[in-house]
């Protein structure tokens, strides 16, 4: 039995245990993953599971994906690049942490025909998903603003950053909403107007609801169901040390469990 969870706060409304408990009926094989709705204190005792093998893996999220960083041995390229975790593994008896949104968020532009090369992208947000997208965006030759509440603890990763207010949207070609707002049970929230988008192209990486209010506003709006699914087969990867084909039946049946159960 592989033994697996998600680690975050508030995340009761997460779709991930039955995610990856889909990916393993499909693959035959039995796991378990849980959600671990943890203080910060707690995060020792998790990784000390995951050292002795109680656990086998596990994913991190709001809001432990930078902090959780000073816990592991080693961080892969592409973490250490973003400067976020959203995978823990162990390997050769040292916990690796990696980052599969960074996977997933570019498998999402591929489904979507979406090619952002030398494109003006405004990115909503600046935690841990928003860094995984900037890096890939920036990787894929975009022109990427980012749009901060905060004022003082802005990552230098980040080489754009304005305020909401200073947004010109007649020169955005993409918006992407990498902050919580407008998740359940929030649904009625939008973290930019409606007259910002209406004429655009915006990625909500929310996934819960499907059609966030943001994206009701767009002229096409994308939700973060694929950029989830892909980061989800990415980490089982990684944990069971083998490559998992995403057809499109998959892919289907992945989809309607997230929106359905």
């Amino acid at each position: 039995m592989m033994n697996l969870g998600l680690l975050g706060k508030n995340i009761s409304y997460s779709k991930s245990p039955v995610l990856h408990q889909t990916i393993g009926q499909f693959l035959n094989i039995p796991l378990s993953y849980e959600l671990f709705d943890v203080e910060e204190d707690a995060i020792p005792t998790y990784i000390s599971m995951l050292r002795s093998g109680k656990l086998n893996g596990l994913n991190v999220t709001i809001p432990y994906k930078q902090l959780i960083m000073s816990h592991v041995d080693e961080l892969t390229p592409s973490a250490r690049k973003i400067q976020a975790v959203n995978c823990l593994y162990k390997k050769d008896g040292l916990i690796i942490g990696d980052n599969t949104d960074y996977d997933g968020f570019i498998g999402c532009l591929v489904r979507e025909n979406i090619d952002v090369k030398n494109k003006t992208v405004c990115l909503l947000g600046s935690g841990g998903a928003a860094k995984a997208c900037y890096v890939a965006l920036t990787d894929l030759g975009a022109h990427v603003l980012v749009a901060s509440r905060r004022k003082t603890t802005i990552d230098p990763l980040f080489k754009h950053v304005i305020s909401y207010e200073k947004i010109n949207s007649s020169q955005i070609e993409l918006f992407i909403n990498a902050t919580p707002v407008g998740t359940y049970p929030n649904i009625h929230e939008s973290i930019i107007p409606k007259e910002m988008v209406q004429t655009k192209t915006v990625i909500d990486l929310i996934y819960n609801p499907p059609k966030t209010r943001l994206l009701s506003f767009a002229q096409r709006g994308i939700n973060g169901i694929s950029m989830m699914i892909i980061q989800a087969i990415k980490s089982e990867e990684i944990w069971l040390s083998r490559k998992i084909k995403l057809s499109e039946s998959l892919f289907n049946q992945l989809k309607e469990v997230i929106e359905h159960e």
